[in-house]
C-alpha cells in the first residue's frame, strides 16, 4: 500500500457523504470559509482532539455556535440534548420516588 492510497482512504474517510455534516458541519463551513478539502479539517480536529481533549471539544462547541453556516444546527442539537438529559431526569427522580416514597396504601 503507498502512501498516496493512504491519504486517499483518509480523506475518503473524512469527507463524509455528500451535503451531510458529519456532527455540526464546522469543519466543512471553515473549509467551504478557506477554500480548502473538509477533510483537512476534520483530520485536524481529530489530531487536536487526540492531544487536547476538552480544549478541542470546547473551540469546536464554540465554532458550532459562532458560525453562521452551523448555528442553527448546533442551537438544535443543544435543544434535544436539553430535553433528552431532562426526561431522563424526570424518569430517574420518578424510579426514585417509587422506590424510596411512602409506600401506598
Amino acid at each position: 500500500m503507498s502512501a498516496n492510497s493512504v491519504i486517499d482512504e483518509i480523506r475518503d474517510s473524512l469527507n463524509g457523504r455528500p451535503g451531510q455534516p458529519i456532527v455540526f458541519g464546522v469543519c466543512r463551513a471553515l473549509a467551504d470559509k478557506f477554500n480548502k478539502e473538509p477533510w483537512v479539517f476534520r483530520l485536524a480536529a481529530l489530531v487536536l482532539t487526540l492531544f487536547w481533549t476538552l480544549p478541542a471539544i470546547a473551540a469546536y462547541i464554540i465554532l458550532g455556535f459562532a458560525l453562521n453556516d452551523t448555528e442553527d444546527r448546533t442551537r438544535r442539537f443543544f435543544s434535544g440534548l436539553a430535553i433528552i438529559i431532562r426526561e431522563g431526569v424526570d424518569k430517574l427522580s420518578e424510579s426514585l420516588r417509587d422506590m424510596f416514597g411512602p409506600e401506598r396504601v
